[in-house]
């Protein structure tokens, strides 16, 4: 059949063509049709996305190294203290960025707090403060023995509130893409505060206005995930520690003073990321004139037509037979003692019948006959009990799967002797049989 199917089929479309070319050539007509091709442009150019690319966040640790007046006394070991970066940014294309952070921690140094300084209490330091804080008593002093006044371990609070302007300069050299390193200097301007440890210092704080520098160096973990190593030095007022100075001899005054830190740390980048390089787009039109006679085309449409309602209707006769050739003479459905309810078994192996039946255009019927075991219960009981078993299956079919009703018998035998190994329990079940 199904080769008889396929030859007439393949006799119909060669028909059909050859009707076709049979066609006479009258009446012209034209096409023009446009082609678009997309190039890159400039590997160094890209094109910048919306408000919401390119987002990153980050957070690091590490140390501040402070640079005051007098802390070149001390080892370089003892002037190194905590520090923390919390950060947010964006990068508005491949070359340039910029960020918000948060820059806090302390400051370890050496101080002169009996020479009476002023603060920003506008008062002196307060004399009674002496102490035994001699920085003679803790590692790292080089005192000479000379020093008129005595020099005090300092130890303040310090944050700052920064914006950096940043360049990924491996980008700006090299052009974009995915490096595993990448080189980026920053600048910004900061807004920073100190104040003491109150059970240490004379208590004073101070905010002032910062500059700073840096060098990020970020290493790719992910497409979302970078570990960055930050550089940065920053630049304060002479005061911002709270202690003003000259140098020795009556000396010009300090001007500035500045700290370094150094962190390490991890960033998140936000979706959507990466950048998607420049295209230039070239647009080519292409014309075609067709000759065509109307009258021999329509007659050869219309044919073709014909030939695909032909062949829809062959398939389906295919389709049919197949799924018919699907269709078990006979299920068997087993239930629980006393029980019309279906298993998950059961419902499974109906479910899988009521595709095919679905799928079966012809009239097919199955015979749905219910049995109970005749050795428990009366015979009243187990008339009523395999009417409810195959009613059980019934209603799963027709109202749970759509299976058509005329598709269906129900009947209910009762209780039976053994019908399958010698085993009565085998009894307690609905057996569907094809009754085509």
């Amino acid at each position: 059949m199904k080769k008889l199917v396929r030859f007439f089929v393949s006799a119909a479309l060669l028909f059909g063509a050859a009707y076709v070319a049979m066609a006479q050539e009258a009446n012209v007509s034209e096409k023009t049709e446009k082609e678009v091709s997309e190039d890159v442009e400039n590997p160094r150019r890209f094109e910048v996305g919306s408000f919401r690319d390119n987002w990153f966040i980050g957070i690091g640790g590490g140390v501040n190294f402070y640079m005051g007046e007098h802390d070149r006394q001390m080892k370089f070991i003892n002037r190194l203290a905590p520090a923390m970066d919390v950060y947010a940014g964006k990068w508005f294309t491949p070359v340039f960025g910029f960020r918000f952070a948060y820059s806090g921690g302390d400051a370890y140094g050496a101080s002169n707090l009996v020479s009476g300084l002023i603060n920003t209490t506008n008062g002196p330091v307060k004399n009674d403060y002496l102490t035994n804080n001699f920085l003679d008593a803790n590692p790292g002093y080089k005192g000479d023995g000379l020093d008129h006044h005595p020099l005090y371990w300092q130890k303040f609070h310090l944050w700052n509130i920064h914006a950096d302007f940043m360049v990924n300069l491996m980008n700006l050299i090299g052009g974009y893409k995915e490096r595993v390193y990448s080189l980026i200097p920053y600048a910004g301007i900061a807004l920073g505060r100190t104040y003491s440890h109150l059970d240490i210092e004379n208590p004073y704080a101070n905010t002032r206005v910062n500059g700073m520098v840096g060098l990020l160096n970020t290493f790719r973990l992910g497409d979302a995930l970078d570990l960055n190593v930050d550089f940065r030095g920053v630049l304060v007022p002479e005061d911002f520690e709270g202690e003003g100075g000259s140098r020795p001899n009556a000396g010009e005054v300090y001007e500035s003073e500045g700290y370094l830190t150094a962190t390490i740390g991890v960033a998140y980048k936000f979706n959507p990321r990466g950048w998607s390089a420049s295209k230039s787009r070239t647009i080519y039109e292409t014309q075609t004139v067709t000759v065509v006679d109307e009258e021999a085309l329509n007659a050869a449409l219309a044919r073709n037509k014909a030939l695909e309602e032909e062949l829809a209707n062959a398939k389906a006769q295919i389709r049919t037979e197949v799924v018919e050739s699907l269709l078990s003479p006979e299920i068997y459905i087993r239930f629980s003692f006393n029980k019309s309810d279906l298993t998950a078994e059961a419902r499974v192996a109906l479910a899988n019948l009521a595709k095919i039946l679905n799928a079966v255009d012809s009239k097919v019927v199955y015979r749905i006959a219910g049995y109970a075991d005749q050795q428990t219960g009366s015979a009243e009981s187990n008339l009523k009990l395999s009417q409810a078993r195959a009613q059980s299956v019934y209603d799963f079919l027709v109202k749970q799967q759509g299976v058509a009703p005329e598709k269906l018998i129900v009947e209910g035998v009762g209780g039976v002797d053994t019908m399958f190994l010698n085993d009565s329990r085998l009894s307690r079940a609905a057996i569907l049989t094809l009754q085509k």
